[in-house]
Parts: C-alpha cells; structure tokens; sequence
C-alpha cells in the first residue's frame, strides 16, 4: 500500500493496521471481512488503553442468515496514540464464551441498552 494513502488513513480514522492483521483478514470471504471491520470501526472507542501490552478480545457478529460469526482481535492501544490492530482470527462459539468469562470480548453498545 502506498505511504501516503496509508498514513492519510490512519490520521483520518485513528489507528492503524498491522500487516499481519490484513493477510488475515483477507483469508476470510468478503461478506464475513467487511463485517468484521465494520464492527471494529464501530466499537474501536470503547476497547481498554493499555501500555505496550496487546489485548486480545472476543468479538461476535451476526451473519445476515442469522448465524453468529466469533473472531477473536489483537489489538494495541496506548492512551493518546493510534490503536494498532495486529491480528485477527475466527474462533469457535466456545473459545468465544471463554473470552466472555474472562470478560475479554467486545460489548456492542446496541445489544447493551
């Protein structure tokens, strides 16, 4: 990817991707990746601030025939620094409620109330 577009993006959107982070998600099919990133996007806010340590967080979306996609996100986020995603996974509905135990997962603000 070109630099400049790359960077213009990140100050646009703060954060940024890691490359490894895009090889994965490009090994999904297109419907299941643009969900996923969308709910990123959408949820980027209210993942934790961390120093230099990497979270990894449970995510779920729903497919448009109504079965639950779950992935798992690695992320870095430092207070007052762009958030680096640096990888992403699907995961089985179990690895998925294990995260939820350890309340290590995404909370969509729209199922919250």
């Amino acid at each position: 990817m070109n630099t400049e577009l790359r960077q213009k993006y990140i100050e646009d959107k703060g954060y940024d991707v890691d490359d490894s982070f895009m090889d994965e998600l490009g090994k999904f099919d297109l419907y299941t990746a643009l969900r996923i990133a969308r709910f990123i996007e959408q949820n980027l806010k209210l993942m934790p601030v961390n120093h230099f340590t990497s979270y990894v967080l449970g995510g779920c979306i729903v497919h448009s025939i109504g079965e639950p996609i779950t992935f798992a996100l690695e992320f870095v986020r430092i207070k007052n620094e762009f958030t680096t995603l640096t990888d992403v996974t699907l995961i089985s509905m179990d690895e998925y409620l294990d995260l939820m135990l350890l309340n290590c997962y995404i909370k969509n603000p729209k199922l919250i109330g």
